[in-house]
């Protein structure tokens, strides 16, 4: 098997540990491999994303070991061959990170999502007697049960208040009240006045997140009839589908 055909075979196929570890060794130690990877990699416009946090800290591991194998002193027609093998090692790594994304699972897109957006509220001022920023405030402080009660009451006395059934389904949610949370994102979803409307998104995520029988396919179409109609969450869905195909 020739180089190209063992690169191809590694960014295409599903690798071990120990394969894994053999291919950024290679990166390390053989200079001319690496120009091959860096290559292929160029040809193919694999490096869309940046690294996150583990990634550059390993990158910085295998390029320390990479600078403690080299000579101190290198001519000058030879540096460009060991950027190209730094480069290597970094686009490795984003590929590692990109293969780890997509094995993702729905419920741990849903998790993140939660983490990542509804860990706490933005608060904001309103002059209504049933006040919003009360439930916000309640939610902040880790009580969504007090928080859901607030909204929901927000939201009888007054139906078209679409910030109180939002913040209803999140806080259902956040309490693991699926069918709850499915509500108030469906009746937010069938709201025609707002000019964007998060409703189906949200409601993807749920279905997400409770991943019981049909809720899968049920959340990919939402997630498709989003992308397709650059609805709010479009990025996020287009995102999930992909790292779910």
């Amino acid at each position: 098997m020739d180089n190209m055909e063992y690169i191809d075979n590694y960014f295409n196929h599903p690798n071990t540990a120990e394969q894994k570890q053999e291919f950024e060794q290679r990166i390390i130690h053989d200079v001319s491999f690496a120009e091959e990877v860096a290559f292929y990699i160029s040809t193919h416009n694999v490096i869309k994303e940046q690294l996150q946090i583990q990634q550059k800290e390993r990158f910085r591991e295998l390029y320390e070991q990479q600078k403690e194998a080299l000579p101190r002193k290198q001519p000058v027609t030879q540096i460009w061959r060991y950027a190209i093998a730094a480069c290597a090692i970094v686009a490795v790594m984003v590929l590692s990170w990109m293969l780890v994304s997509t094995s993702s699972s729905p419920e741990q897109l849903a998790d993140a999502y939660i983490r990542q957006n509804w860990k706490t509220l933005d608060i904001t001022m309103s002059s209504e007697p049933d006040s919003l920023q009360f439930g916000l405030t309640l939610f902040n402080a880790g009580k969504p049960a007090a928080a859901l009660l607030q909204f929901e009451t927000i939201a009888e006395k007054d139906s078209a208040n679409f910030s109180a059934k939002k913040y209803a389904g999140i806080a259902a949610l956040r309490q693991f009240q699926y069918d709850k949370a499915l509500f108030y994102f469906s009746e937010l979803a069938k709201d025609t006045t707002l000019h964007s409307n998060p409703g189906k998104f949200y409601q993807a995520v749920t279905l997400f997140k409770r991943s019981g029988t049909g809720d899968i396919d049920a959340a990919k179409k939402l997630l498709q009839e989003i992308a397709a109609n650059d609805l709010e969450g479009s990025k996020e869905a287009k995102q999930w589908l992909r790292r779910l195909d």
